[in-house]
């Protein structure tokens, strides 16, 4: 069974860089917010590469925040169709 890992662009919050990732397993997570963008793009990059090598994980790589936040709703609501309890609550 292969689990999607999102990974979002590179992204500037309150003077720092980082970026987001999202699974169904772990759900969304903010990286390490570096000073550097050189640092955050370095970070990201080696994310990507370690997670490629996984057998279990399909990974998609978001250049945009629209783009990984498209991917996202979609993912949510997939996870939401098919859990009939989901629609209980």
């Amino acid at each position: 069974m292969s689990i999607d890992l999102y990974i979002g662009p590179l992204i500037a919050r309150g003077g720092r860089f980082g970026y987001d990732t999202f699974s169904r397993t772990d759900g969304l997570r903010a990286s390490f917010r570096y000073r550097r963008i050189e640092e955050a793009r370095y970070d990201r990059r080696a994310v990507i590469a370690e997670s490629r090598k996984s057998r279990h994980l399909r990974v998609h790589v978001c250049e945009t925040v629209a783009e990984f936040e498209r991917l996202l709703a979609a993912e949510r609501g997939a996870d939401k169709g098919s859990n009939p309890q989901s629609d209980k609550q």
